[in-house]
């Protein structure tokens, strides 16, 4: 019965990661033949979405569903926990050249939008007076420790890291700042930047940049040259006028590809060993016949639902 039960299982996740086999194979393709990398990006981006979204409840917001799923089953999790710190050092250098916008007035902040959030909650969490001199002095020594202590720059010593853990970035900091003029604030300073490395974690990064942009913008800045010939990760330098240079992570069609397949073989090894299934999964594996497979439906991922309230007259 048991033996039975497994092959069932087996056969209705074949049905449903089968959906995925055309995707992979178009992709791999594209790759072999180095063609057309914004849509191999969209591809494998949405793919990979699909996939989380589908194991999510349906609470789940879709970037909470994607960093997770990306994070347990993509075989990086390192890696995508990590702060990119390049990243982050893009956001305190562009955010110290509009510094003037952001505090038009001594104590009064501007949004321009959510892109400005992380700053503006470590201007507040941070505990000096908002003020342009206070906050340039806050902006500089962070850019300055992070050069110090990271490689965010073109041309830094190999020998120093382009990522790291939370936990050991913040503590590098706090205790770097503690050195400085600004040790009196040394300890606001996990709490303050606790938005803004989670913004740079380089999941988040997967999902806001790549994952977004590439399906719901018009295009995206990439290095269609690494992106084919790179097989891991990798930090693409940059230089404005403005604030200066910097480097910022860019994912490899390879990594990419290989995050979607070892997704799907890890995940579908972990519903077979649980022996029960998600909604969406249940619904395109069993098909027709998906009533007599309610056994393997994973009613953890069902919604509460409640009471519906009419509205007579």
């Amino acid at each position: 019965m048991k033996r039975q039960r497994g092959r069932i299982l087996n056969d209705a996740l074949e049905d449903y990661f089968s959906i995925f086999g055309s995707t992979r194979s178009l992709a791999t393709e594209l790759i072999r033949k180095r063609k057309n990398p914004i849509e191999v990006l969209i591809l494998l981006c949405a793919r990979l979405d699909a996939t989380a979204s589908d194991a999510a409840s349906e609470a789940a917001s879709s970037k909470k569903a994607f960093v997770h799923f990306l994070t347990a089953y993509g075989g990086n999790k390192d890696l995508f926990e990590s702060v990119s710190v390049g990243d982050l050092y893009y956001e305190l250098a562009y955010h110290r050249w509009l510094l003037e916008g952001t505090i038009p007035k001594a104590g009064r902040l501007h949004r321009f939008s959510n892109i400005n959030d992380p700053i503006i909650r470590l201007f507040e969490g941070a505990g000096l007076p908002i003020t342009l001199k206070d906050s340039a002095i806050l902006l500089e020594t962070l850019m300055r420790i992070l050069k110090d202590e990271f490689r965010c720059t073109p041309r830094q010593p190999l020998s120093k890291t382009r990522t790291v853990k939370v936990a050991r970035f913040v503590q590098r900091v706090v205790s770097a700042v503690e050195k400085t003029r600004l040790r009196a604030i040394a300890a606001n300073l996990p709490k303050a930047l606790a938005d803004l490395t989670e913004s740079k974690k380089a999941c988040t990064i997967l999902y806001e940049r790549f994952r977004c942009e590439s399906i719901h913008g018009a295009t995206i800045i990439l290095n269609a040259e690494r992106f084919f010939s790179e097989t891991g990760v990798y930090w693409e330098p940059r230089y404005s006028d403005y604030y200066g240079a910097f480097e910022m992570i860019e994912f490899s069609a390879q990594f990419l590809l290989g995050c979607l397949e070892r997704c799907i073989e890890t995940y579908r090894r972990h519903l077979l060993a649980k022996g029960k299934i998600p909604p969406n999964i249940h619904f395109h594996g069993f098909g027709d016949e998906m009533m007599s497979g309610l056994a393997f439906l994973d009613e953890e991922f069902l919604p509460e639902g409640g009471a519906v309230r009419f509205k007579i007259g």
